[in-house]
């Protein structure tokens, strides 16, 4: 597309400076500035039809219309709206102008969402003429650009914009598949002329929005397989009948996929997805092992200096003759040759240093802010990749979706382990649980965490605990406990120290922040405080519970919330009653939306706007699509199914 953004009407330097809040910075960056939701006004309704909360049209006389100012300085208008069925209020604030060009007597329509007002049906800011009757798109906002001026925009440039896309698709492939062209697509998705017609526009999107994840996908598995490691390992036998424990089925089952890979010539991908609790850090660290027998270097990278000194101390103990350096910004080790480097992000800035890496292991690798293997860039032979994360992936997305990883499924937690048994804490009964708490952990000489969402306290958001006053109170009203804080703006070596002081069972209750979310590993902790549960997601909230229940103890894990809003209450209330992962990361799926899952599995994919992964008819939709233009056109250029042209290039190999 040869337009700039310059060149459309109504869009000048200052709207262009606005557009880059939203990382639009092109015409083609407009045009996919997809809508979020829509407000469906198309039809219309009588006034004694109307029910709350419904969003629609309707068409009257007004037969009142007062301007009124209120003793604070603002003013609202207020006009009453007649038709052959009954009356409706109609209300709109710091609007004067409107006396202008609403006048007694006239007919007007007007579309909006029904609320009670005075115990009257009334519509609030309702649109005027010309946006009712439609289908109105919203989209996502900066200051000074709202959705009004998205759609004049559009109004005004859409057929210019989509005047120059052609259709990557064959014809044929669109009319076997009932698609709309893309042209029709696009036109539909801001303007749409009807609910069947933007159904199959977000249905087009959609499809497209997979289809560029496949291709991409595809492409890095190309890439992959045509690069060559540093040197290719040898078979070797690994003392794993001397661990301390019994390794469940699926972890033989993964070490033996992992293993396998690693004698390969051309460098793996592999991702490791597993429950919380069901044991990848030993699967890692067997892996790291089975590269220093063949003295080569591994590196494992943890998103936290508390998650890397626990793989730190886990390594020692479950492989006494593995060769472990420690690389954090409190803790430099000298890089060694063979073995197992642990690092956090500090890796990164001695990269130059390192000599050929033959394994690199990323542990919740979601929380990493930089391309997965950017920082290995410099070694002509790339090393084998293993990632894991906690983040449940439906096999079916990965055999469809990810194709560049090849994905290994932990899927047993380790036997003798009970349930956590989970409860919601209304704020009445805080007082209780905390005195239970105090008796449990004198009586039992078990240990607990209390987890808030801030360190401080916000003004704006009062009744959410902070981690600091919470720690001061626990203190008056706990006083036969030891207990300690930590939060991300504690000093390292105090950190460490209070961790070292909880391990030793010298502290009985630590209050904290998420900062303890993914690296804490102490079997003697039996009980989880969550503060303010709401204002977590649910797969947080479960990595949170998955702190306590690391051993046979029966633990327990309390939601303290005072929030009235009942979505976010049947939200916990589930997360109490089911504990696979799997099961939580598919409800939350259905009732937040998919966000960005695929931004934990490789930065730099395509994002999903519209698609879900959860679409599985789509998906599979779209892998039986690739298959017919490859069987049909042989010579087809897939690139032009990748988000943008530049995209393959900016994705980490």
């Amino acid at each position: 597309m040869d337009l700039t953004l310059s060149s459309l009407p109504k869009i000048g330097p200052a709207s262009i400076k606005k557009l880059a809040n939203l990382n639009i910075t092109t015409s083609l960056d407009l045009l996919y500035h997809l809508p979020f939701r829509y407000l469906d006004f198309s039809k219309i309704t009588t006034i004694d039809n109307l029910s709350e909360n419904d969003f629609v049209t309707i068409q009257g006389q007004i037969i009142d219309f007062q301007n009124i100012y209120t003793r604070f300085g603002k003013n609202l208008q207020k006009a009453i709206i007649k038709d052959k069925t009954g009356v409706i209020t109609a209300i709109w604030f710091n609007s004067p102008f409107l006396s202008k060009s609403l006048t007694i007597g006239q007919t007007i329509s007007l579309a909006g969402q029904v609320n009670l007002y005075q115990h009257k049906f009334s519509l609030f800011t309702p649109y005027i003429g010309n946006s009712t009757g439609k289908i109105i798109p919203i989209y996502h906002e900066t200051k000074g650009l709202s959705s009004s001026w998205f759609r004049n925009i559009f109004s005004l440039n859409l057929l210019k914009l989509i005047s120059s896309i052609s259709d990557p698709l064959p014809v044929d492939i669109q009319k076997k598949y009932q698609l709309l062209s893309l042209p029709l697509a696009l036109k539909n998705i801001h303007q749409p002329q009807n609910q069947s017609l933007l159904d199959q526009a977000i249905n087009r999107l959609s499809l497209n929005e997979i289809l560029s994840l496949q291709v991409t996908s595809k492409f890095i598995k190309e890439k992959q397989q045509a690069s060559s490691v540093h040197r290719q390992l040898k078979s070797v036998k690994l003392p794993l009948n001397s661990l301390p424990f019994s390794l469940t089925n699926s972890q033989h089952q993964v070490i033996s996929e992992v293993l396998s890979d690693l004698v390969k010539s051309s460098p793996a991908n592999r991702l490791i997805q597993g429950d919380v609790g069901s044991g990848k850090t030993v699967v890692a660290l067997a892996a790291a092992y089975f590269v220093q027998k063949n003295r080569q270097l591994s590196i494992l990278m943890a998103p936290t200096d508390i998650l890397a000194n626990q793989h730190y101390l886990t390594a020692k103990k479950l492989f006494p003759k593995l060769k472990i350096s420690l690389l954090t910004s409190s803790h430099q080790d000298q890089i060694p040759q063979t073995g197992l480097l642990i690092s956090t992000h500090a890796v990164i800035y001695h990269q130059k240093k390192l000599p050929p890496v033959s394994l690199l292991i990323i542990d919740e690798q979601h929380k990493f802010g930089v391309l997965q293997r950017s920082f290995l860039n410099h070694q002509a032979n790339p090393p084998h990749l293993l990632t894991m994360t906690a983040t449940p992936i439906p096999r079916s997305i990965g055999l469809t979706v990810l194709k560049h990883l090849d994905l290994s499924y932990l899927d047993t937690i380790p036997q003798n382990r009970p349930i956590i048994k989970s409860f919601l804490v209304p704020p009445s009964k805080e007082k209780d649980c905390f005195q239970w708490l105090s008796n449990h952990l004198q009586t039992t000489k078990q240990q607990g965490f209390v987890v808030c969402p801030f360190i401080e306290e916000s003004e704006n958001l009062e009744s959410v605990k902070a981690a600091t006053t919470t720690y001061e109170n626990l203190k008056i009203v706990l006083p036969d406990l030891k207990i300690a804080l930590i939060h991300g703006k504690t000093k390292t070596e105090d950190r460490q120290k209070i961790l070292a002081d909880f391990a030793k069972n010298k502290i009985n209750l630590l209050v904290t922040t998420p900062i303890i979310e993914v690296g804490i590993d102490y079997p003697n902790a039996t009980v989880m405080i969550i503060q303010s549960a709401d204002r977590f997601g649910l797969a947080q909230l479960h990595q949170l519970r998955g702190r306590v229940g690391r051993s046979q103890l029966q633990s327990y894990c309390y939601f303290f919330s005072a929030t009235k809003n009942q979505p976010a209450i049947n939200r916990l209330k589930y997360l109490i009653n089911h504990h696979s992962g799997l099961e939580i990361a598919t409800y939350d799926l259905q009732t937040r939306g998919p966000g960005e899952i695929f931004s934990l599995i490789q930065h730099g994919f395509p994002s999903l706007k519209l698609a879900s992964i959860n679409q599985t008819n789509l998906i599979n939709q779209a892998d039986q699509l690739i298959n017919d233009i490859s069987l049909s056109y042989p010579n087809y250029d897939f690139h032009q199914l990748t988000a943008n042209s530049t995209q393959l290039d900016r994705i980490s190999n």
